[in-house]
């Protein structure tokens, strides 16, 4: 008879990891901390009408059918004035993950589309999110944020703006604390290191962050909420693990492959390699198969026969 022990990591920082997913929602998707949602909110956003106030929403969205696929965002809300914003934590690469992203901005419009007589008068809908890798699309440029709309491209005149997408590689975030010059970069320092601090760095400043900080302090938890972060924080070790080894054995493979059947030829067989070695390992730890198709890029189809 065999004993299966779950380990906890026992966390010592002083500070939460935002990296994880419930370090990111304890901190901004809380409604007692909605106020740092909304202050990230509008520095990121530089809107020309400031959010006032905010309401969260349900995070699953279904498809108009049901045979349509559905989303989970991390965190979605709406704003006093009626916007739909999106804010994810991606720690993952995905090969397709800019179709995604758009792909689930298209929820909040399904879902407020109405029958009958309707103007098509939408309302603006904001993704933003949070990388924990580097965008092939944005490979040449230093800077961590990225706006996007849809444009002319042409003259980069906005062809419509209900639709926006802010994407912040995380990895970016490179400039030290004493030369930060405005809010959003602060946002992105704190966020990145504040799980390597031991107390508040006095430089930040503002109230605000002050307030981040407090909030993000793990001897503040209750007993649950120590247990669910500490959960949290071994899931995303051992995801980060999961992917380290498969991508290792993977690219030996492809040089392995390669080899015999000539560069070029070797990449292609070891990148759907990794892909399969990836997926083999997900299902292995329990991940559903919609997940695993949805980080490797598989098919569903394709995964059911590993």
């Amino acid at each position: 008879m065999s004993t299966v022990i779950n380990t906890i990591v026992m966390c010592t920082e002083r500070y939460i990891n935002p990296f994880t997913d419930f370090g990111f929602k304890k901190i901004f998707g809380s409604p007692e901390n909605k106020h740092l949602l909304i202050r990230i909110l509008n520095d990121l956003l530089e809107c020309n009408d400031p959010i006032e106030d905010l309401t969260y929403l349900n995070p699953e969205k279904l498809g108009i059918a049901s045979t349509n696929r559905k989303a989970i965002f991390d965190i979605y809300c709406q704003t006093k004035s009626g916007a739909h914003i999106i804010v994810e934590m991606q720690n993952m690469h995905q090969e397709f993950f800019t179709d995604r992203s758009i792909c689930y901005s298209t929820f909040p419009m399904q879902e407020v589309a109405k029958k009958g007589d309707w103007d098509f008068n939408l309302p603006p809908v904001y993704t933003v999110v949070f990388l924990n890798f580097r965008m092939q699309q944005f490979c040449d440029d230093p800077e961590p944020k990225h706006t996007a709309k849809i444009c002319d491209v042409s003259n980069g005149r906005v062809l419509y703006d209900k639709l926006t997408y802010v994407y912040i590689e995380m990895p970016k975030v490179v400039k030290p604390l004493e030369k930060l010059e405005n809010p959003v970069e602060r946002w992105l320092w704190a966020i990145k290191n504040m799980n390597d601090l031991d107390e508040y760095p006095e430089f930040l400043k503002d109230d605000i962050f002050r307030e981040l900080f407090r909030v993000s302090e793990i001897y503040a938890f209750t007993k649950e909420e120590r247990m669910a972060y500490e959960e949290s924080l071994k899931n995303m070790r051992d995801w980060n693990n999961i992917l380290n080894t498969a991508v290792k054995e993977s690219r030996a493979e492809g040089r392995a492959e390669g080899r015999a059947e000539g560069l070029e030829e070797g990449v292609k067989v070891g990148m759907d390699k990794e892909r399969k070695i990836i997926a083999r390992q997900m299902l292995a730890a329990g991940l559903p198969i919609n997940k695993v198709a949805e980080f490797t890029g598989l098919s569903v189809e394709i995964i059911e026969e590993l």
